[in-house]
């Protein structure tokens, strides 16, 4: 075809750059390439690879917009290159309708490349699964490396990493991938019940969690490590991969307190890149009653009470640039835990006062706080339990009358009025004073 020229590129080179003027676009006759999107917050996605046959370019093209991707080689290329001329040209020839569709069909493509560019963490995966935005795709699992210049100050070899799934094919495919890719100190299970165990003795600084273990299963075990009930740091950096993201799973598994979700088929580009991420920035994480994890609010609600954000030790950032020693940071880390203790602490006590406000509000209208009741036992004798590791032996005498008094209301010894309430509303009071938020 003579209105088409020819042009190579070699293996590694940069073919487009994102943000860079149009002025042709390119059909694929041989080789493959891969579609790079910059995230908003930093650091880069390989959204797709693509083999002969394939055009890529067109869409600056037609709506004569900044390139919206990069584009590389992954080996040796050569092109077909449509110019803007003979671009211009076959976009004539359709009828007004399908031109209009067609530049209608490429605005909103711009706009969900760079959604799913910046969705990673699971709150974004769940408000897009609710909203449909989201679904599995049939693309090919490819073997992507990492770039060059970056791996270069990466020591992957250091990281010691856990990987659950139970399809040995997908178990071998991907931690020989990773074994490729630099990682040496990788151990593998089939079962959550073995994870669970290695998880129980061992520390690791990496976990990537199939979900064919089960996601109730893996969110629990995600939650143990979290709450620190297990031998592993509640600080290890936490994947997850599903099948499809739909509400209930990313709602299940965000709430266990995981770092980031991946929805198959993976590629193995998409997890070093996710790891990547890990190791230059991670969330500060959120401590409530129920959840120890990466912060997931996607801002604070108006009136609400700001629950405070901690900066939490990153073992995948320690291992693998090696920014700081052994000592300090085991330092960081138990400076990280104890503020985690003090703010379960803290949740606790916030919780037991809530719920004197709640029984008394319920009383008031003349309906049963039996539940309310129990409940204000179960989070004071959990608040005791914890008290006792810091030996504050006033706090936990303050804590033994509330449960005393919860007995005498239940037994019709006190009055849930009065003078008897009005002494049970100070000791919940004053055990908020002491050992609450002091803001």
């Amino acid at each position: 075809m003579a209105e088409y020229a020819n042009q190579k590129f070699k293996k590694g080179d940069v073919i487009l750059e994102e943000g860079e003027h149009p002025h042709c676009a390119y059909i694929l006759k041989s080789g493959s390439v891969e579609i790079i999107k910059k995230r908003d917050e930093g650091g880069d996605l390989v959204m797709s690879i693509l083999e002969a046959g394939s055009i890529f370019g067109e869409m600056s093209m037609v709506d004569a917009e900044p390139r919206s991707a990069s584009v590389r080689a992954l080996e040796d290329v050569d092109l077909m290159v449509v110019d803007a001329p003979t671009f211009k040209k076959k976009q004539e020839s359709l009828d007004i309708f399908s031109r209009k569709l067609v530049h209608t069909l490429i605005q909103r493509l711009r706009i969900q490349n760079q959604q799913i560019a910046d969705m990673s963490d699971p709150s974004e995966l769940l408000k897009a699964a609710k909203k449909g935005q989201i679904t599995a795709t049939d693309s090919q699992h490819t073997n992507v490396l990492v770039k060059e210049n970056y791996r270069e100050k990466i020591n992957f070899g250091a990281i010691r990493l856990l990987f659950g799934d139970m399809n040995p094919q997908s178990r071998q495919g991907i931690k020989g991938g990773l074994h490729m890719q630099g990682f040496r100190e990788i151990e593998d299970v089939n079962n959550v019940k073995d994870l669970r165990a290695r998880v129980q003795g061992e520390d690791f600084d990496l976990i990537i969690v199939d979900s064919t273990l089960g996601v109730e299963a893996s969110a629990k075990l995600i939650d143990d490590i979290r709450h620190n009930k297990t031998t592993c740091s509640p600080f290890a950096v936490i994947f997850a991969i599903i099948e499809t993201p739909d509400p209930k799973t990313l709602e299940k598994l965000a709430e266990a307190g995981l770092d980031d979700v991946l929805v198959k088929p993976v590629a193995l580009g998409n997890i070093i890149d996710r790891v990547e991420r890990r190791i230059k920035n991670r969330k500060p994480f959120v401590v409530t009653m129920q959840y120890v994890g990466p912060d997931r609010r996607s801002g604070a609600r108006p009136g609400a009470e700001v629950i405070p954000l901690i900066d939490v030790v990153n073992p995948v950032s320690f291992k693998a640039l090696g920014s700081i020693g052994p000592t300090e940071f085991e330092g960081h880390k138990r400076k990280a835990m104890a503020r985690i203790e003090s703010l379960k602490i803290e949740r606790h006590v916030v919780q037991i006062d809530w719920i004197r406000g709640k029984i008394g509000t319920l009383v008031e209208e003349d309906q049963d706080p039996t539940y309310f009741m129990g409940l204000c036992i179960e989070t004071t004798k959990a608040l005791i339990f914890k008290l006792k590791k810091k030996s504050k032996d006033i706090e936990i005498q303050l804590c033994e009358k509330i449960l005393t008094m919860i007995d005498d209301f239940q037994a019709g010894m006190a009055q849930m009025s009065g003078e008897d309430w009005d002494k049970f509303t100070s000791l919940t009071k004053k055990v908020r004073k002491d050992l609450g938020p002091k803001s």
